[in-house]
């Protein structure tokens, strides 16, 4: 995006922030997760989850124009389960490590000395996903391993990409373990937060996920979170290509209690 662009965005965000900040201080003390998958090039195609350079830059850009806070997926998590003030916060996370968030996303995001948070499948690295048909490849290990020595933030994923409740507990229960052991030991810290993969969970993932080490569990169900919420049923926003300046502005508003409830999912159950 040109500076001329991204100029005229932030004005005519700034001239609503008149309008949002009332708003803002009824939605209370909740945070909200920005959901990426990858990242593409001005004037690709795009399928569902691909994000152009040009309405990622001005989707982030509303978000500091509004005056959020960047965290990373680790430090919010802490900081719920802590029950410290969250209001204001937002986190960036990338589902999937896909090649986008290296080549266009990661410059950005060091340039403007934003916290993000990416989500390797640890199993799939330098590869074209098998569960995003049309999907450009993953990050190589050693690129994910530059953007952690660039600051990013790693939470877990599983290791293949699985359906978590489709799978049998054994089978479920090592993707969690062996996601976990694997990121700890890339990131030289231990990985507590986790992402299911397409936001399928229930009752007895979410218990797995508690024996696995885990202390959250992340949804894909749309909405914003608070230290009140379940730890292992938290909401995120889903980002997409179609969501323009104004419908961003608009749910970046919305109020938590507004937004639905994460029900149980799996295959073909949507």
């Amino acid at each position: 995006m040109t500076s001329k662009k991204l100029g005229a965005v932030a004005a005519s965000i700034r001239s609503l922030r008149h309008v949002a900040s009332p708003v803002t201080s009824q939605i209370g003390n909740s945070a909200v997760v920005l959901a990426y998958h990858d990242i593409v090039p001005n004037g690709s195609e795009t399928i569902e989850y691909m994000v152009d350079e040009d309405t990622f830059i001005s989707q982030i850009e509303t978000v500091r124009t509004l005056g959020y806070t960047f965290r990373t997926l680790t430090d919010l998590s802490a900081d719920l389960l802590a029950d410290r003030p969250v209001a204001g916060c937002a986190a960036i996370v990338f589902d999937d490590a896909l090649v986008g968030v290296y080549d266009i996303a990661m410059p950005y995001l060091d340039a403007h000395k934003i916290p993000w948070t990416l989500l390797p499948v640890t199993d799939r690295l330098g590869v074209t996903p098998a569960w995003w048909p049309g999907a450009n490849r993953t990050m190589t290990r050693e690129e994910v391993m530059e953007a952690v020595d660039a600051g990013a933030d790693l939470c877990a994923h599983t290791t293949t990409h699985i359906s978590l409740p489709d799978v049998d507990a054994d089978a479920a229960f090592n993707e969690l373990v062996r996601s976990r052991e694997a990121l700890s030991e890339l990131s030289g810290r231990e990985v507590v937060d986790l992402c299911y993969p397409f936001g399928h969970q229930d009752a007895q993932i979410r218990e797995m996920a508690k024996r696995a080490g885990y202390r959250t569990g992340w949804t894909f169900t749309n909405g914003r979170c608070s230290s009140g919420d379940d730890p292992f049923k938290l909401k995120r926003m889903a980002m997409r290509n179609d969501v323009g300046e104004l419908h961003w502005l608009v749910t970046l508003l919305r109020p938590k209690v507004s937004w639905p409830p994460v029900q149980d999912l799996k295959r073909g159950s949507l």
